[in-house]
């Protein structure tokens, strides 16, 4: 029984952090994206791509072993 209990005060206080958690319209969220992706475009290296040389991946010219 006291496990019941429990876990119905566990459920209990679950519910009333997601009853308190701020919620903002949809259409405020999407904006707000938005807003925050057309302000950061210029540092996003997918939509500018990444400099050849400043690129940790591209493939080596020599063989590093030799």
């Amino acid at each position: 029984m006291s496990s019941q209990v429990q876990s119905l005060q566990k459920q209990l206080g679950q519910l009333r952090l997601e009853a308190n958690v701020q919620r903002i319209p949809v259409s405020q969220a999407i904006e707000e994206i938005m807003d925050y992706t057309s302000n950061h475009a210029v540092e996003d290296g997918l939509v500018n791509g990444v400099l050849q040389s400043a690129n940790p991946f591209r493939d080596q010219k020599s063989c590093i072993i030799v």
